[in-house]
């Protein structure tokens, strides 16, 4: 086998200082972003659990404090439908609003849900309480006044 002189130049790439500060930026934007998707989807969160109980009717009484999120095995979380009332009694979503409506609501929780992952646990987990792992997944109570109260921006 020979070795055959290129025929073409090599590619010009940009100083490796600049290519260090670009890096530099891209990757704490992305941090940036990440736990701003986290925080944004805890509120999210929080805010269907209430819409699932209310019908959609913000400022409407509802009893829920905790709600039951499972991880995935890349880490994004999952709504179940079970959900602890403020006096710890444990329920679920078909029980309170009924099977078709409770199930949409888990559906519907479950397109935003997988924004907590991995990339922004340090933004959800000070908010969960562990849970025994059930079939190999790792099951956490949210506080929903605490994922409620986070600040968006």
């Amino acid at each position: 086998m020979r070795n055959h002189r290129p025929q073409n130049p090599a590619y010009a790439l940009p100083d490796s200082d600049a290519v260090s500060a670009a890096v530099d930026e891209a990757l704490a934007a992305l941090h940036q972003a990440q736990q701003r998707i986290g925080r944004v989807m805890a509120v999210v969160t929080a805010a269907a659990v209430r819409d699932i109980l209310t019908h959609n009717t913000p400022g409407a009484p509802f009893d829920a404090a905790h709600v039951e999120l499972v991880a995935t095995e890349d880490c994004a979380l999952h709504a179940t439908g079970r959900y602890w009332t403020a006096d710890g009694t444990e329920t679920s979503f078909t029980e309170a609003v009924g099977h078709v409506d409770g199930g949409n609501g888990v559906f519907d929780m479950n397109e935003w849900a997988p924004y907590l992952g991995r990339e922004n646990s340090d933004v959800w987990k000070p908010l969960v309480t562990a849970l025994p792992a059930r079939h190999g997944m790792s099951v956490y109570r949210l506080d929903l006044v605490k994922a409620a109260a986070l600040r968006l921006g």
